[in-house]
């Protein structure tokens, strides 16, 4: 059982609370905010992720790769990758670019609309369906070469009851098409996205 005492906490949420890895670095581990009600976002993530790896997913370039479970003594945890900068700092989610004001002006650039025609582009590409997607759960990554690279790092998974997305491609797709153009015009309500970005957006990738 691995222990979390002297882990440093990176965030929470209502359900969970999110760990550095103690022994990897690279590594995050997402637990249940209170061990003692368990967390139905771990459930479903965890069911989701194996899933995906049983269908043969290894190109985690837009969603942090999944290492499996482990104990810990806050109960069972999600291991993920964890996205740092090329400085070695955690990555930050765009709400807290926005509000810090330092982003040099990257949010208003096409570079960050040509990043998020790519993350729509691999979603749809790979059938990876998003749960929950907004500015609190979508970090930009600093890469040693000076490109940033957006990352969905959380509410990936699939509820529905009967989950025909998770088996049939189309029906992911049509699921991914309707969470999306939600988030471009939620981008475009906190002013980070143009009215004709947003339209070009819209037009589902190859």
């Amino acid at each position: 059982m691995l222990s979390l005492t002297s882990a440093s906490e990176i965030a929470h949420g209502n359900d969970r609370a999110i760990f550095r890895h103690p022994e990897y670095a690279d590594r995050c581990i997402k637990v249940a905010r209170f061990p003692e009600r368990g967390s139905h976002q771990n459930e479903r993530e965890k069911h989701y992720f194996e899933g995906l790896l049983r269908r043969g997913l290894d190109d985690w370039s837009y969603v942090p790769a999944y290492y499996g479970t482990l104990e810990t003594d806050r109960g069972e945890g999600l291991v993920f990758s964890l996205i740092v900068d090329a400085d070695g700092t955690v990555s930050r989610t765009l709400r807290q670019i926005q509000r810090a004001g330092d982003d040099d002006g990257w949010l208003q650039s096409q570079a960050f609309h040509d990043e998020l025609h790519a993350l729509y582009a691999y979603l749809r590409r790979h059938w990876v369906v998003p749960s929950d997607i907004n500015d609190r759960n979508i970090v930009c990554q600093h890469l040693a070469d000076g490109r940033r690279r957006l990352w969905l790092i959380d509410g990936v998974s699939n509820p529905d009851f009967m989950p025909l997305a998770n088996v049939w491609p189309w029906f992911a797709r049509q699921k991914i098409d309707r969470r999306m153009k939600r988030f471009f015009a939620k981008l475009t309500r906190a002013g980070l996205l143009p009215e004709t970005q947003r339209e070009a957006l819209t037009r589902a990738p190859c």
